[in-house]
């Protein structure tokens, strides 16, 4: 079976996104790499320096490095589309 990826590929990484995830929370990032393996595993996500977020409590650190896997992800967009 097959990765879902939520539409993220290769050609995404180093530019800045725009991610909601499952959880509410929207993100602003800049993408550093995707981890795909053959058959789905938790490790398959994407590894991102986190630009914003919208969580008030500051959960994560802005401009840390971050990792959140694929079926975290609800949809995500590049800012001005």
């Amino acid at each position: 079976m097959p990765v879902d990826t939520r539409g993220i590929q290769q050609s995404h990484v180093g530019k800045r996104l725009r991610v909601n995830l499952s959880s509410g929370e929207t993100m602003e990032i800049a993408l550093l790499e995707l981890t795909v393996c053959e058959n789905p595993e938790p490790c398959c996500g994407i590894t991102y320096d986190l630009l914003s977020t919208s969580l008030p409590n500051r959960a994560k650190e802005i401009g840390g490095t971050y990792w959140t896997a694929f079926h975290e992800i609800a949809t995500f967009q590049l800012p001005g589309e």
